[in-house]
This record gives C-alpha cells, sequence and structure tokens, in this order.
C-alpha cells in the first residue's frame, strides 16, 4: 500500500514560510540534499495546492538546465519536473505541460474515496504539498506520515503549518535524524 507523506521544512515557532511566502530561510547545505534526493526516489506522485504549484512550478523548470546550480539540485529539478503532479485548486483555469515540466493535471476538489484508491495501487509514496491541501487531507485521514524539517531559526511570522486545522491531531514519533547543519527530522505517523 502507497503512503500519503507530507515533507515539510518548519520554523522552530511552526512557520513553513515567511512574510510574503519566503522560504529563502530553508537551511540546505550538501548534506541535506541527497538526503531530500533520497526522499524523492521513493515518490511517483506529488500533489499540489495553487499556491505551492505556483511557486514550484516558477522555479524547478528552470533549475534543471541552470549551470549555476549544483549536481544535487539538478537532479532533484528532475525528479520534481518529470514526477507526475496533480494541483488541486478552484481557482486555476488550467495547468499545462512546458518545457522540464510534465505530468501535470487539474483537480478541483480531494475526494477520499479517489486519493485511498491511489493509495490501494501500486507504486511509490504520494507526496501532499502544501498546507491548505494537507490540511484538508488531515480532516479526511488521508496522511499516513510526517516528515518535518525543523530548521534552527526562529521566523517570528509567517504562515502556520496546519493552521486551518479544526481538530486536535495526536501524533506519534516514529524516527529522528539530526544533520551537521542544525536541521532535525522528526517522522511522525498519527496516532
Amino acid at each position: 500500500m502507497r503512503k500519503a507523506v507530507v515533507f515539510m521544512t518548519l520554523s522552530l515557532d511552526g512557520f513553513f514560510e515567511g512574510p510574503d511566502h519566503d522560504i529563502s530561510w530553508h537551511n540546505v547545505d550538501e548534506e541535506f540534499t541527497q538526503f531530500v534526493i533520497e526522499q524523492m526516489r521513493k515518490m511517483d506522485l506529488i500533489l499540489f495546492g495553487r499556491r505551492s504549484y505556483e511557486l514550484m512550478e516558477s522555479f524547478w523548470p528552470e533549475t534543471e538546465d541552470d549551470p549555476d546550480e549544483t549536481a544535487g539540485t539538478h537532479e532533484i529539478a528532475r525528479m520534481m519536473n518529470h514526477s507526475k503532479k496533480i494541483v488541486y485548486s478552484t481557482t486555476l483555469e488550467k495547468v499545462g505541460e512546458k518545457k522540464n515540466w510534465e505530468q501535470v493535471s487539474l483537480l478541483r476538489r480531494v475526494d477520499p474515496a479517489e486519493v485511498k484508491r491511489w493509495k490501494e495501487e501500486p507504486g511509490g509514496e504520494i507526496w501532499v504539498g502544501g498546507s491548505s491541501l494537507a490540511t484538508a487531507f488531515v480532516e479526511a485521514g488521508l496522511i499516513d506520515e510526517f516528515r518535518f524539517v525543523i530548521s534552527p531559526i526562529v521566523l517570528g511570522k509567517g504562515t502556520r503549518f496546519l493552521s486551518g486545522l479544526g481538530r486536535k491531531l495526536d501524533l506519534t514519533l516514529v524516527d529522528s535524524r539530526k544533520f551537521a547543519s542544525g536541521n532535525v527530522l522528526l517522522t511522525y505517523r498519527p496516532a
């Protein structure tokens, strides 16, 4: 059975992005880049909300061929760009393929029965990207694992992860990992 996974970088005070959607504070080095590559090799479907999709679609296609980027960043870009992607949005009119941005389609709403069918199909992990989409998946009981990368920074303000969640969510810690950069990975499953 495939797992639906949230893989999210957070500040110590619980923000996944700073003011104006800033993520420049993410603490990325070669060790962390290699870890992300390992994680992405387990995945074969990425689900985005509109804002996450627009951010990723504006960055990764050009990054794949950027000579100023590292080999590790190129590999992440290739996996991101050529993996199957589904965007959930009620406001986008369409999504489309372009150079270095393939296999992207648009759905209007989360259908829990459809997601459960995907999870029963053979394949890799299903990544759920973006706070609003993750919140909808949590509310529907569709998330199997949370991988939180805690970055050693306090932002003070920004956008909190799962801020729209209308209920308590108990989690069980199943793994942790410390990085030389000060990042800490905490892996949880719903209790």
